[in-house]
């Protein structure tokens, strides 16, 4: 049997088997030349061997493999062109296997490196574009020569916005109908971002508008229907006005007094517009109608004629204004957020107003004033209006913004103090402009530009909001620390913020009390003294806060005598300050403040701290202070007279803390000090002696004496007197003077005294509820 031969198989590339004979090194595989171009053999395609040119190397622009990569036309042609190998003449290339492939190495190297740097410069949108943006010198230009950029579309490109050019802020819409949105709402968001807008509006026209999907929401429609809803009446509304001449008089009170110090209408617009609104061939509409129902709540226990008739326990004027406040409140629920005119923002202060006046749910007010305070915030009150253009808000509407403004924060403010909560003005930042000290008859809606302001020495019916403004920072400063966090309050900030006070009453202006009623084209009697008092009383009431809680101190440290001086004279000062008001009959701030019985128990408190026997100025003048305190019962009396009153606490401390007093200066005993106090609740008190004069210090506060009250047949002032106190030495003074009313009595009220005072069943829980 023949030898088995030892089988040699050649691998596809031509080597040979595991199996060979001894150390012999396998057969050297034959080089086979290539005959086809590197061209083809990327393209693994069928090469005619006949030599040709680079360019006709090239694959036909029919037959070219499609771009998988998105890359632009003369980016490959480019590579192509780098890939191609170069003619040589007469010498083949193909042999020469070294040289070749180092050179075809380095250049896929080098492709490969710029493909890499090519494709990390490329920005895709959807995942399937990629754009070109690599730059012009690394790719050739076509034979048409250069393609043309592609434009960039509107919502594409960089737009300016609010935030480049000024404060970030969204003010929206025109006259009142604005919105205003703080630097960190969704709305400011949507207006920073570049192109939201366009984009949509070409999306909506190309896309949305073939497709037949129009705007179900008529505009036009529905502000013309709007229009006619304003001017139909509301035959509820006006079935509860009373007859023109008792209008009359009620709305002649509000403006009188009340539009001294809160301007919340335009006096010479309202009253044109109240001639036309008891015309028979006018129809009335129901905001106006509002509008006038708001004025009689407020003026109408104001306007009381004695006597007074009561149902139940209070008065038949304050029943009547608690119906008008109940129907007004029920008109505003039912109205528009978004669609408001000034009108709105005006009934909405008016209705505030009565309900103090009223003293209708006297827990609420200091949420009432934060929701209003709130709402004003919301529509851009407490921004300049003026930075907006004239057109979308007029001159006449401006300053009646920032009047509105100012008299939204006046309520806030007060309701913060006499609560004891925090305001949210105190951390508000604001730019407005206080109101143009000018009068109502200066400009109306037709005014293109405002007149200026005139200066504060010059009373107009704005003075009071002008003047005002310039104690602002301060007193948003003091509310900010008496209703803020606890924090410890030394005494030197005490004595900086009293001097701060000092300083900013002693700027105040003086007017002269004197007026012509026919200088005025209103018709209504300019009374400076009713804005003075409040100038004066809304700083003073910061002084007793700030030293209360010295008050305890003085045995220990003889330093805080001085916060008992400042203390009483502060409470001295305010009750001077409402009696003048009191005795000329002016009874706003009587009714828009409790100060009667906050300064009474004030005095009191102060009183009793001193020892008896003591010789210090607040016990020198001890029958003084009993004497404030009998004005502070007078004016509260005559309250509860006109109004009616369900919470008879207040008058009823009152007495007990005049009771009180007497026991602790001697001047009655205990026994007889609470027999009169039950005869002040009970039975009524009896008359000051009026022809005693007033024993006061020198340290009240100076007043200028006025021209018109020195005539030359006037009595002499007795020496310690201010001029807008009466001189107790004129006899024709005294008999002006309001008294004590000596029929008044609780229990004609419905009130029981044993159920109010009765021993071990007092609870101050049930009186606070």
């Amino acid at each position: 049997m023949s030898e088995p031969r030892s089988i040699r198989s050649e691998s596809p590339e031509g080597t040979e088997g595991p199996h060979h004979d001894g150390d012999r090194p396998p057969p050297r595989k034959r080089q086979r030349v290539r005959l086809s171009c590197l061209e083809c053999r990327r393209r693994k395609l069928s090469c005619d061997p006949a030599p040709r040119s680079s360019a006709s190397m090239r694959p036909a622009p029919a037959w070219r493999p499609p771009n998988k990569l998105g890359l632009p036309p003369t980016a490959l042609a480019g590579l192509d062109a780098r890939l191609s190998l170069p003619s040589t003449g007469g010498e083949s290339p193909f042999f020469r296997k070294d040289i070749r492939e180092t050179d075809r190495i380095r250049r896929l190297e080098l492709e490969v490196a710029q493909l890499k740097n090519l494709l990390s410069k490329q920005i895709s949108f959807d995942g399937s574009t990629i754009q070109d943006r690599s730059p012009p010198d690394d790719h050739p230009k076509s034979e048409a020569g250069q393609e043309r950029e592609v434009a960039i579309p509107p919502f594409l490109q960089t737009q300016e916005t609010c935030a480049d050019s000024q404060e970030l802020r969204f003010f929206r819409g025109s006259s009142w109908k604005t919105r205003y949105f703080g630097p960190h709402s969704a709305f400011l968001a949507f207006q920073e971002l570049h192109g939201l807008c366009p984009f949509m509006k070409e999306t909506s026209e190309e896309w949305l508008r073939p497709l037949h999907i129009h705007q179900t929401k008529d505009r036009r429609k529905g502000a013309e229907e709007r229009e006619r809803k304003f001017h139909e009446p509301d035959f509820e509304l006006e079935s509860l006005l009373p007859s023109k001449e008792g209008t009359d008089s009620l709305v002649n009170i509000y403006l009188d007094q009340f539009e001294q110090v809160h301007r919340i209408v335009h006096i010479p617009s309202f009253r044109r517009d109240y001639a036309r609104f008891w015309l028979p061939s006018e129809t009335r509409n129901a905001a106006f109608t509002a509008l006038v129902l708001s004025i009689l709540a407020i003026s109408s226990c104001l306007g009381a004629h004695l006597p007074h008739k009561f149902e139940k326990m209070v008065s038949s004027s304050h029943v009547t204004a608690i119906r008008w406040v109940e129907a007004v409140d029920k008109w505003q629920e039912s109205q528009s957020q978004k669609h408001r005119r000034l009108i709105h923002y005006q009934v909405a202060c008016l209705v505030y107003l009565a309900k103090r006046i009223n003293t209708v749910k006297k827990k609420r007010f200091w949420k009432n004033a934060s929701a209003m305070t709130q709402d004003a915030i919301s529509v851009g009150l407490h921004r300049e209006p003026s930075h907006m253009s004239k057109n979308k808000i007029s001159p006449f509407n401006q300053e009646m913004r920032r009047r509105i403004w100012a008299t939204i924060q006046s309520y806030d403010l007060q309701a913060s103090f006499d609560h004891g909560l925090p305001s949210i003005l105190t951390s508000l930042h604001y730019d407005i402009n206080p109101p143009r000290n000018i009068d109502d008859d200066e400009f109306d809606e037709d005014t293109k530009e405002l007149p200026p302001s005139h200066p504060p020495t010059e009373y107009t019916f704005s003075s009071y909001q002008n003047i005002s403004r310039q104690s602002l920072p301060l007193r948003l400063e003091l509310s900010r620390v008496l209703t803020g966090p606890p924090e410890e309050l030394d005494y030197e900030r005490v004595i900086r913020y009293t001097n701060e006070i000092s300083q900013e009453i002693d700027s105040l202006p003086s007017w002269d009390v004197s007026s012509d009623p026919s200088s005025s084209s209103t018709a209504v009697l300019k009374k400076p003294l009713i804005a003075y008092t409040l100038l004066h009383i809304q700083l003073r009431q910061y002084i007793i806060p700030l030293h209360q809680p010295f008050l305890r101190l003085r045995k220990q440290n003889s330093k805080y005598q001085y916060s008992e001086i400042i203390y009483y004279n502060a409470a001295r000062d305010m009750v001077l300050l409402n009696d003048r008001l009191f005795q000329l009959g002016i009874r706003t701030l009587n009714f828009l403040r409790e100060d009667s019985l906050t300064l009474a128990i004030n005095l009191a408190s102060v009183t009793m701290l001193q020892p008896r026997g003591s010789t210090n100025m607040i016990m020198i003048n001890s029958q003084h202070t009993l004497q404030l305190l009998e004005k502070c019962l007078a004016m509260k009396e005559d309250r509860i007279l006109r109004c009616g009153n369900d919470e008879p606490w207040g008058y009823s401390i009152m007495c007990a803390a005049k009771g009180l007093i007497e026991a602790h200066l001697g001047t009655k005993t205990p026994e007889a000090a609470k027999a009169a106090s039950a005869e002040s609740a009970s039975g009524g008190v009896g008359q000051p002696p009026l022809g005693e004069p007033f024993v006061r210090s020198k340290s009240v506060t100076p007043f200028p004496p006025s021209s018109s009250q020195q005539g030359p047949g006037q009595q002499v002032e007795v020496p310690g007197t201010p001029w807008w106190l009466p001189n107790a030495g004129d006899p024709s003074v005294l008999a002006q003077i309001q008294p004590l009313n000596p029929e008044f009595s609780l229990e004609t009220l419905g009130f029981n005294l044993n159920e109010l005072w009765a021993t071990g069943n007092f609870d101050w829980d049930a009186m606070m509820s």
